[in-house]
């Protein structure tokens, strides 16, 4: 009799053993799944910015002059404002600084504002101007355009269509490298993650220059070590 006893109350216990790992395992079951859930709610309220191939690329490869040996060859740009987009211009001045071997000069160094132009006379002018005041090569010219934001599918963030202009005039006001830039600004209640949007942007100017040539024309070299 002990015996039976004895032996029932081993199976009560691993019964209740078992009930109590399986109790266990379902909420911690339970709690990753509210993790994951969490993770991606939070995702979903949090910006982005996604860059898209870039259109209307034009480079010059206009031949040098006789009087110049390699009037091509930059080592100094001055990036003037980015019109409409703060934040980028200051990811354009990271990208030429850390990817290319060009000396960078800011035109916040001047004692004015820089208006930046809309027409290429007028971009021709200001480069001869920065060129001279900045003891640079070239300068680059950026602006952004972007249409209404309008809601996510979620309704949690909003996303907007910009597209980045960018223009390279060296200083003689000849221009030599425009482009366009299409990209999608998700704004959300949290702020996008600078690090990936400025390591996204790198790769996606940086494969472009390559593939446009500019680093063998000598507008935007790249750095030797």
């Amino acid at each position: 009799m002990n015996h039976h006893r004895t032996g029932g109350r081993r199976v009560l216990r691993a019964g209740a053993l078992g009930t109590i790992l399986a109790c266990s395992l379902l909420l911690q079951g339970c709690m990753a799944a509210a993790w994951v859930a969490a993770v991606g709610v939070d995702s979903l309220r949090t910006g982005d910015i996604t860059f898209r191939p870039f259109e209307q690329s034009w480079v010059s490869q206009s031949a040098p002059a006789p009087e110049d040996p390699d009037p091509l060859l930059l080592t100094s740009v001055a990036l003037s404002p980015v019109e409409g987009d703060a934040e980028m211009g200051a990811r354009l001045a990271q990208v030429l600084r850390q990817q290319t071997a060009l000396r960078v000069e800011l035109t916040a160094r001047l004692d004015r504002e820089i208006a930046v132009p809309t027409t290429d006379d007028g971009r021709a002018a200001l480069a001869k101007d920065l060129t001279r005041e900045l003891a640079v090569d070239a300068v680059l010219f950026g602006r952004v355009a972007g249409a209404p934001a309008h809601p996510s599918d979620w309704g949690w963030t909003h996303e907007e269509s910009r597209r980045l202009y960018l223009y390279l005039v060296d200083h003689d006001g000849r221009l030599l490298w425009r482009d366009e830039l299409p990209f999608t600004v998700v704004t959300g209640s949290k702020p996008p993650i600078e690090h990936a949007v400025q390591t996204s942007l790198t790769h996606h100017l940086m494969d472009h220059v390559r593939d446009l040539g500019l680093d063998e024309l000598g507008y935007l070299p790249k750095k030797t070590s």
